[in-house]
């Protein structure tokens, strides 16, 4: 910068000026890139404004870092003179020069970067998540209960400490991706700087689960209309596929508004201890049944005890229906010739055979399926 443009810079208008004595200073550091008066010397007996004036005139660029450079009192007054001041008003005092230095600028030492630690990481990621689930519930007011976990670069971390949550800003987020996905941030500082990032964070959406709709007493067998959904709290586990709670029944009483588990539901026994159920017996194409009571309760497939109503005789047949089961029988080469045909005469010993899943074709043209009769 030159000189010229230097005093171009701090004219001003000096007719009123009149300071008594200027009196020179020995030595002048200077910490800017020009030297001013008031760098150099005192301004006496003048005014508080023509003082400041005074002082502000810039008289030559400031030396080179290290440097110094002599400013004699011949110089100092034909500034002044380019600069419009009067020095028959004006008497200059103190030294006949002035050694003027620029001020060190004093270097800070490096300061070591501080270490980003595990905790720090994980800090900043729960600070992010937070931040990015508010922004999810406020702008889409009917999504629902999902889980978020965040990954931030290492390299952001201390930038996401030091700036306030409220000031995080996303972009870019695909609500219906439930694989991790990279996301814009944008945060704003303390100074008023944006600062952009991209962090990769994965959205999960938390199935709602089936409670009950008012308390459900034991034995009850669920219906749809005796169930709702309800949006489970924190870690909370449950059953989120009604088909595994409607039609079965309840082996404990089932309050209002708690969830539905799997441990509280049995398939519905299609034989109840005690029943009159139909039993059959098959050989080829002849068929024959018999009135037995049942002992136990079973379901659909499920092997169970049937003793004789008047007499000793006891087998262990098959659940096929309601109230109805089948024996099995023993191999052909075990079975004695004889005019007609008999049940085996069991016992809890007696071996039991496996319905096969599908229909079953009875006597009466029906086809058995689990859960019950048809046609």
């Amino acid at each position: 910068m030159s000189f010229s443009m230097l005093v171009c810079c701090n004219l001003y208008s000096t007719d009123s000026l009149h300071a008594e004595i200027l009196r020179l200073k020995a030595t002048a550091e200077v910490n800017t890139s020009v030297v001013r008066l008031g760098d150099i010397a005192d301004v006496l007996h003048a005014d508080p404004e023509q003082v400041t004036r005074m002082q502000a005139m810039v008289l030559q660029p400031a030396p080179p870092q290290g440097r110094t450079q002599v400013i004699t009192i011949s110089q100092i007054r034909g500034r002044l003179q380019a600069l419009g001041v009067d020095l028959s008003q004006l008497e200059l005092t103190g030294r006949s020069q002035v050694r003027v230095s620029t001020q060190k600028v004093e270097q800070e030492s490096a300061r070591p970067q501080a270490v980003t630690t595990q905790q720090d990481q994980e800090q900043a990621e729960q600070k992010i998540q937070q931040a990015m689930t508010d922004w999810i519930r406020s702008s889409y007011p009917d999504s629902k209960q999902f889980s978020l976990t965040v990954r931030l670069p290492r390299d952001n971390v201390r930038q996401v400490l030091d700036n306030r949550a409220d000031m995080f800003r996303f972009a870019g987020l695909d609500q219906l991706l439930e694989t991790e996905q990279a996301v814009g941030m944008k945060l704003l500082d303390a100074q008023g700087q944006v600062h952009e990032m991209r962090i990769i964070c994965q959205l999960k959406r938390i199935p709602e689960i089936l409670a009950a709709k008012y308390t459900l007493n034991k034995g009850t067998v669920v219906r749809a209309d005796d169930l709702v959904w309800m949006r489970p709290e924190k870690s909370q586990t449950g059953i989120t596929d009604p088909r595994l709670v409607i039609g079965r029944e309840l082996t404990r009483t089932v309050y209002q508004s708690h969830v539905m588990r799997s441990q509280d539901l049995i398939e519905v026994p299609l034989i109840r201890d005690g029943a009159i159920v139909t039993v059959y017996a098959r050989r080829g194409g002849i068929s024959v049944r018999r009135e037995m009571r049942a002992q136990g309760t079973g379901g659909m497939g499920d092997p169970i005890t049937l003793i004789a109503l008047e007499g000793r005789d006891r087998l262990m047949a098959t659940v096929t229906g309601y109230n109805q089961a089948e024996v099995n029988y023993r191999p052909t080469n075990e079975v004695q010739p004889q005019n007609g045909i008999q049940f085996i005469s069991g016992s809890s010993e007696a071996a039991v055979g496996n319905v096969p899943s599908g229909n079953i074709q009875n006597a009466g043209g029906y086809a058995i399926r689990r859960g019950g009769i048809r046609k």
